[in-house]
């Protein structure tokens, strides 16, 4: 049984620093799935509602379900935008899911944003994609603070999923 990893939050939270270390960690053949990669680089679309984006990534999870053991799912995932194609891949038989939400302070996403080198917006851009507290509510959703390491969260991820 394959095993999706959900890891979401807004924009400068960790989540894509996290997933790459989970997908280091784990080794060969983890599918990572990022969703601005999908969106800006792929598909070069606004992130709204119906946008390509949405069931491209759905198609590539679906595929990572069938040809390997985990695969990664990380990106802002807006749930009022990704829910339903969230739902849909939770809701398979063949997968176990793992969500986790970094829920932390517009005040924390700039600084940890802005400890990047390289970036192409600001803490204006990042102001009008905030969301306070868009978890999914489902099951063992885990919420991720901003006093844990990324260490530490990968080290939870991994007791949780092996």
């Amino acid at each position: 049984m394959a095993k999706l990893i959900i890891i979401r939050g807004n924009s400068g939270s960790g989540k894509s620093t996290v997933a790459q270390l989970l997908q280091h960690v784990l080794g060969a053949g983890v599918m990572l799935v990022g969703q601005d990669e999908i969106r800006r680089n792929i598909l070069n679309v606004r992130d709204q509602p119906n946008n390509l984006a949405i069931q491209l990534i759905e198609d590539i999870v679906n595929y990572g379900i069938v040809h390997c053991d985990y695969v990664i799912l990380e990106g802002i995932l807006n749930k009022s935008k990704y829910g339903s194609m969230i739902d849909n891949l939770m809701n398979q038989m063949n997968v176990e899911t793992h969500t986790y939400y970094f829920n932390l302070s517009f005040q924390e996403t700039v600084r940890r944003h802005n400890l990047k080198p390289d970036t192409d917006f600001g803490p204006e851009a990042m102001a009008n994609w905030f969301l306070k507290n868009d978890v999914l509510g489902v099951k063992n959703e885990k919420c991720i603070s901003q006093a844990m390491s990324e260490n530490e969260i990968v080290k939870m991820i991994l007791v949780d999923i092996i």
